[in-house]
């Protein structure tokens, strides 16, 4: 509140500014799962051909000497598979080929 202001009007830009700054938290937390995965590199797949393996869809991983074993048994070699930063597995893939473009394994599980 600047001097000669009335207390009122300070007062209405404060809550004024709390309802701008609730909805700039909720957006933000609502776009979320769409920044979680913002970290894939362009260069492999620019956030489009990414996606989190989940077991509950029977995308499952399975380590062995050579690296790791996808649940439809397209094996990937330890050289080729890069460090997710959140702990899980992220598979890049060309759609209709399926080629596999990068492949994100948590660390320590090498």
């Amino acid at each position: 509140m600047s001097i000669g202001e009335s207390p009122g009007k300070g007062l209405s830009w404060m809550v004024h500014g709390r309802g701008r700054t609730i909805l700039m938290m909720a957006g933000w937390l609502l776009s979320a799962p769409a920044l979680a995965h913002s970290w894939y590199p362009v260069w492999c797949c620019s956030d489009q051909d990414c996606r989190e393996l989940r077991e509950d869809r029977g995308e499952t991983v399975t380590e062995t000497p050579q690296g790791w074993r996808l649940w439809d048994g397209r094996l990937i070699g330890r050289d080729y598979a890069k460090a997710s930063p959140d702990a899980k597995f992220h598979l890049c893939e060309e759609p209709a080929t399926r080629a596999i473009i990068c492949f994100f394994a948590p660390e320590g599980s090498s």
